[in-house]
């Protein structure tokens, strides 16, 4: 059976590939599936533009129900234009998105990642977050 995940991914083109890399190991897809928008973590972590959540959240939705998703990722990145924040505020604003995107589906595994510097994906979680420059 062809496996599938989804990546709420930036737009940036610079972090697609270490990212469906990182993604079809993690989760035994063959496939990630990507929804796009600059600085996503941003927009659904502080969730102040409701017209951007609302789009994301109806093509996960799609996808979860088309291609049945074994898993989400939501990314943030070094060097991203659509939240130039730093690695700190970047790294709060993707465990705030986790958070808020479990609450809409609570039955699938969601993830948050990093891609630094070097375009290497780290999985962001609290503990990480005292190691990350501001």
């Amino acid at each position: 059976m062809t496996r599938f995940c989804t990546a709420i991914n930036c737009v940036d083109g610079r972090i697609q590939l270490p990212v469906i890399s990182y993604l079809t190991a993690r989760f035994g897809a063959e496939y990630v599936d990507l929804v796009t928008e600059a600085g996503p973590n941003r927009i659904l972590g502080r969730q102040t533009d409701g017209v951007l959540c609302e789009s994301i959240l109806y093509r996960v939705r799609f996808l979860i129900q088309r291609h049945g998703s074994v898993g989400i990722a939501v990314t943030g990145h070094y060097d991203c234009a659509g939240n130039p924040a730093g690695p700190r505020e970047q790294a709060a604003d993707t465990l705030a998105a986790v958070k808020y995107l479990r609450q809409c589906f609570p039955q699938i595994s969601i993830i948050g990642l990093w891609i630094n510097e070097r375009w290497e994906v780290v999985e962001v979680s609290e503990a990480m977050m005292g190691l990350l420059p501001a």
